[in-house]
Formats: C-alpha cells, sequence, structure tokens
C-alpha cells in the first residue's frame, strides 16, 4: 500500500511522520502546491497555508530527506485563456523550471493541453491525473492514459470507489499505477462538484481578476444536503480504512488521503486511521467535507483576515467574516465499527451505485439508524439552523447588505457582553490582543480580530476553560497570524520575554525567522514611553554601513535611477520575488519636489520604470509620499519606509494586500544602491 498525503506545508507534520517509521514506510508522496499559483488547485487561498519560496525548498528538501517523494498540484479546472497567453505560459514554464530544480517527482494536472504542455518543456516529470478531471469509464482512462504515458498515474473519479466490476475492468487494462481517493465525502453524484472545483481554481490563481474573492455557496449547498437528509452522508463514495484490503487486493497501487486545508494533527490522524486498516472510531473525523469547518484553528490557512479584506473590496459587509465563523459545531457520528459488512453486502456489487442510488435502490439508507447517530436538539439542531440560514443567505445576497437591511434573522444569539459567544477573557490576555493588533495594518485589524476572537473562545469552550487566558491566545495567534506578519509575532513573543519553545518547535522558530518583516509598522512603548519598532531594534543590531547619496538636481536624479534600477533587475532571485506579486504600480510623489516623481512598475519578471506619473488606470498602484530627502535614504538603505512613517514623513496609500506581498521586496533598495556606487 502506498499512500498519497495531502501536504499542509507545516514542518511538525513531517516531524510526526518521521518519528514512526511505520507511517514513514506508508507514505509515498506528499501532494501540494502554493496557496496560489498560475492553474489555481481545487481549494481557494484562503484556507491554504501561505508560504514563500524559501520556505516551500525547505519542506520539499526535507520530504526528500526522509526518502519521500512530491507531487506538484496543476490540477486547476479552469482557466480560461490564460493558458494561452504568452505572458502567462512564461510564468508557467518559469513555475515548472522551479519545481524541476527543487527535483519533483510527480505533476497532477486536469487539463490536457497543460498535460502535454508540462510533457513538452519538461519531459521528465511523471504525470498524475487529478480527480478534477473525473476518469469515470474505461474510455476515459485509456484516453488519458495515452496522455500521461505508461509511467504516470491515473486517479479516477471518487464516483468509481463502489463500482468494483468496473475498476476490476480498468485495473485489467490499464498498465499504469492507479490511485483512488479515500476520504472525500462529496455528495453521490454532486450536482455542485465541477462547478465548485471551477470556482476553487479561481480562487487560487495568481492571475485572478478578482484575486480570489470567493463565497463558498457550493460547501454550504452541500453540507445543507448531508445534515437534513443523513443518507447523503451515507451515499458520498468514501473508502473507510477497514476496506481497504478489498482494494489492495485487486490491485489498486495508491491511496490518496485528502485534507491540506487541515491543520498537522488532523492529517497525522487520518494517516493513522489509514495505515492501521483497522479504524472502529468516528469517520467523521478523518473525512474531508463531513462538515463546514468554520473554526480557523482546524485549518490549515491562516488568510481570513486577508479574505476579509478582498470581500470588502467586492461589496461584502465587514460582518460577513464573523458570520461565517459562527457556525456551530457538528456533532453527528459515522462509526466504522457498524459498518464493517457495508462494501461486501453493495447490490450489484456497486456497479449501479451512480444511477440507483437514492432514486430505486435505498441500501445506503438502511445504515442510517444503524451507523448515523445525530443526537436530536442541542448542538445538532443549532448546526441545521445556522447551515439553513447560510444558505438562504448567500442565495438572496445579503451578505452585500447591511445589517439593518437584512430580512433574514441570524439563529445564533449574538452575546450581551463585550464577548464573541460568552466566554470571559483575563484581562492580560485582552491587553496582549490589543497589543498584537498593532503589528497588523489598520485595515486588517477589524477583520483580524474578529477571527482570533472567535477562535479564541470557542476554543476555549472545547477545553472546558472558564475564560480565554494569555497562553491560550498566544498558541492561538500563532496559528491565525498571517504569514507576512509571523516574523514580526515572534519578534514581539521575544521582547515580552515569552519563551517560543512552550508553543513550538525549534524547526518552525528556525523557519519563521527566515521569513522577512512585514513593511507595516509595529509600535511597541517602553516604559519611557518612547515609541520603537522591532525591526528598528534587529536593524540597529545589524548595524551595518550604509552608502549615501547626494542628489539634487532633477538630472542627477534620473541618471542615479537608471543605474538604480538597471542594478535592481539585475540582483540574484529577483525574478522569482518578483514573479508571485504580478501586476503592480509603485507611485511616488515627491511632496518638496514634484519634479522628482518617479514609478515603478512590476509586470511579470522585472521592474520597469519612469519619471512623473504612470497613465496606465487599469493596474493596481501603491502609492507612497515622502519628501526628497527620506526617498534617498529609503532607495539607499540608510532607512526604510516604516521608520519614516513613524517620523511623520512618509505616507502610503493603496491596496493592502499588493503592499503585503511586495514586503520581501524591501531589502532589495539597499542591494541595487549598493551595486551602483560599486560601478
Amino acid at each position: 500500500m502506498r499512500i498519497s498525503l495531502a501536504c499542509n506545508w507545516k514542518l511538525d507534520l513531517l516531524d510526526l511522520i518521521e518519528q514512526d517509521s511505520n507511517l514513514k514506510n506508508v507514505v509515498n508522496d506528499f501532494y501540494g502546491t502554493p496557496d496560489m499559483n498560475f492553474t489555481g488547485s481545487g481549494r481557494p487561498f484562503f484556507l491554504m497555508a501561505k508560504r514563500n519560496r524559501n520556505e516551500i525548498e525547505n519542506f520539499i528538501n526535507k520530504v526528500h530527506d526522509l526518502g519521500l517523494k512530491f507531487t506538484w498540484l496543476w490540477n486547476g479546472e479552469c482557466l480560461g485563456y490564460y493558458k494561452f497567453n504568452s505572458q502567462e505560459q512564461t510564468k508557467a514554464l518559469n513555475e515548472l523550471d522551479w519545481i524541476d530544480d527543487m527535483e519533483i517527482e510527480y505533476l497532477t494536472v486536469t487539463d490536457p493541453y497543460l498535460a502535454q504542455f508540462a510533457k513538452y518543456y519538461h519531459p521528465n516529470l511523471k504525470l498524475k491525473t487529478s480527480v478534477i478531471a473525473e476518469i469515470n469509464s474505461l474510455t476515459r482512462a485509456l484516453q488519458w492514459q495515452d496522455i500521461i504515458g505508461s509511467e504516470g498515474v491515473l486517479t479516477l473519479s471518487i464516483m468509481l470507489n463502489r463500482n468494483f466490476p468496473l475498476l476490476e475492468e480498468i485495473r485489467d487494462t490499464i498498465t499504469c499505477d492507479i490511485e483512488l481517493l479515500t476520504n472525500d465525502c462529496c455528495l453521490n453524484e454532486c450536482p455542485y462538484r465541477f462547478f465548485h472545483y471551477n470556482e476553487c481554481s479561481h480562487a487560487s490563481q495568481t492571475h485572478d481578476f478578482l484575486e480570489g474573492y470567493y463565497n463558498d455557496w457550493a460547501s454550504i449547498a452541500c453540507q445543507n444536503q448531508k445534515c437534513f437528509n443523513p443518507e447523503q452522508v451515507i451515499m458520498c463514495k468514501w473508502i473507510q480504512p477497514l476496506d481497504l484490503e478489498k482494494y489492495i487486493n485487486m490491485g489498486i497501487d495508491y491511496f490518496k488521503i485528502s485534507g491540506r486545508r487541515y491543520g498537522t494533527r488532523w492529517i497525522f490522524n487520518a494517516l493513522k486511521a489509514y495505515t492501521s486498516k483497522n479504524f472502529k472510531g468516528n469517520l467523521g473525523e478523518i473525512f474531508n467535507g463531513y462538515s463546514f469547518v468554520s473554526d480557523p484553528l482546524i485549518l490549515a490557512g491562516n488568510q481570513f483576515s486577508e479574505f476579509s479584506i478582498k470581500q470588502e473590496k467586492m461589496g461584502t459587509h465587514a460582518d460577513n467574516q464573523s458570520i461565517m465563523l459562527s457556525v456551530p459545531e457538528f456533532d453527528a457520528k459515522l462509526k466504522a465499527d457498524l459498518l464493517i459488512d457495508f462494501v461486501q453486502n453493495l447490490p450489484y456489487g456497486g456497479a449501479r451505485c451512480a444511477e440507483n442510488c437514492g432514486v430505486s435502490c435505498f441500501y445506503c439508507h438502511s445504515y442510517v439508524n444503524k451507523a448515523y447517530f445525530q443526537p436530536e436538539g442541542g448542538i445538532t439542531e443549532s448546526y441545521k439552523k445556522f447551515m439553513s440560514y447560510l444558505y438562504n443567505y448567500l442565495n438572496k445576497g445579503e451578505m452585500f447588505l447591511s445589517k439593518e437591511q437584512r430580512k433574514l434573522k441570524n439563529p445564533v444569539k449574538e452575546s450581551e457582553s463585550n464577548t464573541y459567544i460568552g466566554i470571559p477573557w483575563d484581562p492580560k490576555a485582552q491587553e496582549f490582543l490589543d497589543e498584537v493588533m498593532i503589528l497588523i495594518p489598520k485595515e486588517m485589524q477589524e477583520p483580524a480580530k474578529k477571527g482570533i476572537g472567535f477562535t479564541a473562545e470557542r476554543t476555549a469552550e472545547k477545553q472546558n476553560k472558564t475564560k480565554v487566558n494569555i497562553e491560550l491566545l498566544i498558541a492561538i495567534i500563532l496559528e491565525l497570524v498571517p504569514q507576512p506578519f509571523k516574523r514580526d509575532y515572534i519578534e514581539f513573543l521575544i521582547e515580552k520575554k515569552i519563551k517560543l519553545s512552550n508553543y513550538m518547535s525549534e524547526a518552525e522558530i528556525r523557519q519563521i525567522k527566515n521569513i522577512p518583516f512585514s513593511n507595516q509598522l509595529i509600535p511597541l512603548k517602553n516604559n519611557e514611553g518612547e515609541i520603537k519598532t522591532n525591526i528598528n531594534k534587529i536593524k540597529e543590531k545589524q548595524n551595518k554601513k550604509k552608502v549615501k547619496i547626494k542628489l539634487n538636481t532633477k538630472e542627477e536624479w534620473e541618471a542615479y535611477l537608471t543605474r538604480f534600477m538597471k542594478a535592481y533587475n539585475e540582483l540574484p532571485d529577483v525574478e522569482q520575488m518578483l514573479e508571485p506579486i504580478g501586476s503592480v504600480v509603485f507611485q511616488y510623489e515627491i511632496t518638496d519636489k514634484p519634479e522628482m516623481s518617479y514609478w515603478q512598475y512590476i509586470n511579470g519578471k522585472k521592474m520597469d520604470w519612469g519619471m512623473g506619473k504612470f497613465s496606465n488606470g487599469d493596474i493596481p498602484m501603491v502609492i507612497h509620499k515622502t519628501n526628497f530627502e527620506t526617498i534617498k535614504k529609503v532607495n539607499s538603505g540608510e532607512s526604510d519606509p516604516i521608520q519614516a512613517t513613524m517620523a511623520g514623513n512618509y505616507v502610503v496609500e493603496g491596496d493592502v494586500t499588493k503592499l503585503m506581498a511586495c514586503a520581501p521586496l524591501l531589502p532589495l533598495n539597499a542591494k541595487a544602491h549598493e551595486q551602483v556606487f560599486k560601478n
């Protein structure tokens, strides 16, 4: 048995597997992709962990050090005509070059054109088909085998998982390896499935016009079916661990465990269950899509604050995130020990499941009262009511209306106290959260505080704590703080004399310390009332020698910028750093010498520039307003925008999400400046 395991980009997952030789021996490969890339994938960006190139490379290197393989996902379902755009194809080739440099073994594809594209330019990459390709017949399996080659892997449609006669026919005919997705809980013959994957693709593509904006209507519609019609849970084409031997004896090569959106503990428990082949507990704990998960602490991603900003840009109201985070727990249990004979007795060996299930065959219905337990009232009833409300909330477009204009009544009673769900806070925890919020840009503070607040109280409730204390809060913020501010938060904890090893491993600490600081304000008041920043403190310790410049006329300044931009574009790895950011313009407005104003335009993999004002208004813009002396110091590295902003000499306006993405570029200024004066 070989398992392909979901990757959440968290090193502690690798640490747990490294410590268990049985698990290490059964895992063949991890599969994953960045939160946003060229093709997108089957999950929206905000559920995925954000990682930069160095972090991704470190993770994959450790996978290889463990003797395991990696599968890169190129499985977005819809790219429109971007896949034929020359500029986007150049980015795609750069991505393929990069994964080839990392010696990644497999590439998962959905689109036959992109499969041929990848084979042509990188023939050494082995191809896997995505479950999204919906290989649901022998004919389609043969066609895809021709596309990917005999060394590839066919991942069949999950709808075939119980059709044993067809599985046997495909296995006997196909020469390449076959993989089945085990723990997916999509509805039987789901009407939302293709639409859902299509939207998720767009919500994770770097070229998406809406920048990943997405409301997960399909998941909510799906979950309404399951919680009001529990037979739908049995009808889903999951494979339980107890039945794996039947598939192995048939000659199935790979078993894929989904769950990229989940945290480490969830993925690890699912892996243990399938490795043992003897799991007899609640299958809901290892099935992906069993319930609508709203708790950010359970999920891999920590981008709810950034996503909330994108939503508001599209016209939703600020409390939309609070509504999505208010879904109660789902306590219905599906007991594996009462499903031991389920597969063995399938009518027609499952051959007619697609057309008969729930129409003329009600075999699955007979297991609802036998193996599925959904307690009446209490939490379950609250869950049903809220899911119904959420479904209608989206259908009626009430997220675009203010609270006063909405006609639907939220079934979750708002807390009468100043808490989120009624769990009190230790004053020290509340003070700590207020201080941490200063690390986050002003535009993100409200959604970030709500997300952390909800999660802290819900976690305290689950752990039977009477209040939210500071230790719980520190751990939760470590999980939820947006990736660009992780380093800032770590330095904040160090200044607070908080022992990091109580909350994370040494490997995780090292990884975060390699992340650049954000380019946002990080003010902290010391005992004398002076304002400091963590970045300032680190830079003072570094005590680097800076080169000063003396430029006074427009001609001198323009000549300097010409050399500066040339040096900038020639810096090592600048292409890789610019590429994920996409198109954005930095407009520098020099307040005391307007004739010195200029712009920088990130276009693909280089930085263009020009004097004066940028003319194309369709490209996202970040405006920097400052005086001439300050901009000279910023370019030389003698100062940075954070220091200048705190001194009142620098103002930044524009798209906050673009600004966050550009944070790693800040150190390049000093490098380019030094190159100018070396030459």
